[in-house]
């Protein structure tokens, strides 16, 4: 995109109009865009936390199992370090905010970042900002409605995950709201400003995940040591910590988040007002034009889809480091819950709960490998639509290699994925508790998932080679499989519908043993859909 120089502004803008001239129409152009969005995200994160809320009540319904839960996993440094401290027992909405309650709004700030990316850097990098901003459009209204439809997507989030939680306070369950929200809007504040900073839209969202990430840690530390303690002050997901649903409720702490918000709005604004379009303090580097690395398919394929693989590797390698300082604890969890006994005895014995938690940690990270391959594969047809494939295609590159080429990359890159994560996980319990024998078993329970991602590898191209604009539909598959992985059983979904999921035809291993036959059929598959998708791209015409 050709970078138009604007001038500095002025108390008036020329055609007419001011800074804000049309905010209202790109919010509701951006709300539109967000019209599936925020539905399947809000749907997701509301039966994450019902089902958390149920298996609380479930395993620990008496007060005293859920004090001799908090007294042993609340001692632990790791479950700290993770979850924060547990500190009302006594209430089932407490102890089921405690549970999820880090995690979700660390998941709420980066909800709210990449939506202020999404709708103002990224709109900015594909050209459509310079077309609209030739129209009678105020300096500002881009990034204002930018801020506004991600203050929606965060509201609409941090309200309705407080919905489950109503049967057990209502005042309660506003605190778990504002927990969520403060976090979401200080993600909103950061995005405003990396968005300014950073030319590029990857670039803008990496370093506003970073921060959040970094903020997480902050609380981690504080939570963990107590001189320390005073770090959380500097973190959102402290602040939320701080007011403390289902106990001192103090709801007023809600407004560090808007201050955080104000702030960065204001320094977005700032530059904003004066910055060239397309310009960033953190200018692109796009390296040489004639660069010997990059004569090949294969190696344009691995410099488009490299940085994309370490952005996945790097968080997915970092929690599963921590699970496996976990892993040796995972025997606390039960207490002296007879419930939860009794689930232990039936599955083998306390040693089958490691074996349990592994199980379960990699089913998460199948589905982020899922994930990867589907923003991986999708970019594809950003590529074609930027009119880039048309100029590879033109030169002396036939559409099956360019396409297979591409694949094999994001799975190469799945199975890279898995396998650091599993060997992170190894050396964490080799560092916790000296059991660097149990890595095979880890790196096992990694590998069993990767022909259910195979499968969501041949949907992709299926999707692409024949209808490039539904690639969308890749998430639809990733999130179902969430869902039923998570609620299937809760729900009572029919049998069918689970299976579905490709990921719900995994072996639990190392808890079971592994059946070749159902891997073998998954990667059969995964394969006849690549087939189909090849067919398809050979057949169709490419986006000029």
């Amino acid at each position: 995109m050709t970078a138009v120089a604007l001038a500095p502004a002025t108390p008036t803008v020329a055609r007419g109009g001011g800074r804000l001239t049309r905010t209202g129409a790109l919010l509701r152009l951006a709300l539109r865009r967000d019209r599936v969005r925020i539905p399947v995200t809000v749907v997701i994160l509301v039966l994450m936390v019902a089902s958390t809320l149920a298996a609380i009540q479930s395993a620990y319904p008496t007060v005293v199992e859920r004090q001799q839960l908090a007294a042993t996993v609340g001692s632990n440094t790791a479950f700290l370090a993770l979850l924060g401290p547990a500190l009302h027992p006594e209430s089932v909405g407490a102890m089921a905010t405690w549970r999820i309650g880090a995690f979700l709004a660390l998941v709420v700030g980066i909800i709210g970042a990449l939506a202020t990316v999404r709708h103002t850097r990224r709109e900015e990098e594909a050209g459509r900002l310079e077309l609209v901003g030739s129209l009678r459009v105020g300096r500002l209204a881009p990034l204002t409605a930018g801020l506004l439809a991600a203050l929606v997507m965060v509201g609409v989030a941090s309200f309705g995950v407080a919905l489950p939680l109503v049967g057990q306070g209502a005042l309660g369950a506003l605190a778990f709201a504002f927990q969520n929200l403060v976090s979401g809007l200080a993600g909103v504040g950061i995005a405003a400003v990396t968005v300014q900073l950073a030319s590029v839209a990857r670039t803008a969202s990496s370093i506003a995940v970073s921060v959040l990430v970094g903020t997480y840690a902050l609380r981690a530390a504080a939570d963990v040591q107590d001189s320390l303690s005073w770090l959380s002050w500097l973190s959102p997901m402290g602040w939320g910590q701080k007011i403390d649903p289902y106990g001192d409720d103090r709801l007023g702490l809600v407004l560090l988040g808007v201050a955080v918000l104000v702030l960065g709005a204001g320094v977005g604004y700032r530059i904003q007002a004066t910055r060239d379009l397309g310009a960033g303090l953190i200018a692109d580097r796009p390296g040489p034009a004639d660069a010997p690395g990059l004569r090949s398919v294969q190696a344009l394929a691995w410099r488009l889809q490299g940085q994309t693989l370490v952005t996945w590797v790097v968080p997915v390698a970092a929690y599963l480091l921590l699970g496996g300082f976990l892993l040796s604890s995972v025997g606390d969890i039960a207490g002296d819950s007879p419930q939860v006994q009794q689930i232990i005895e039936q599955l083998g014995g306390a040693g089958a709960m490691q074996d349990v938690f592994v199980v379960t940690i990699m089913g998460f990270i199948a589905l982020a490998a899922g994930a990867y391959v589907v923003a991986s594969l999708a970019r594809l047809h950003a590529e074609e639509t930027a009119g880039r494939t048309e100029l590879i295609l033109g030169r002396s590159v036939r559409r099956t290699a360019y396409l297979l080429v591409n694949v094999l990359v994001v799975s190469v890159g799945t199975v890279v994925l898995l396998v650091v994560g599993a060997l992170a996980m190894g050396t964490g319990n080799g560092l916790a508790a000296g059991d660097w024998g149990y890595t095979g078993q880890i790196l096992g329970a990694a590998l069993v998932q990767l022909p259910a991602v195979l499968v969501v590898v041949g949907f992709m191209t299926a999707l692409y080679g024949w209808v490039p604009r539904l690639v969308a539909l890749g998430w639809a598959l990733v999130l179902w499989s969430l869902v039923v992985g998570q609620l299937g059983a809760l729900l009572d979904l029919p049998s069918w519908l689970q299976d579905l999921s490709p990921f719900s035809h995994t072996p639990a291993y190392p808890l079971d043993a592994v059946a070749p036959g159902p891997l073998l059929v998954l990667v059969a598959i995964g394969v006849a859909l690549v087939v189909v998708g090849v067919v398809g791209f050979r057949r169709r015409d490419v986006v000029a």
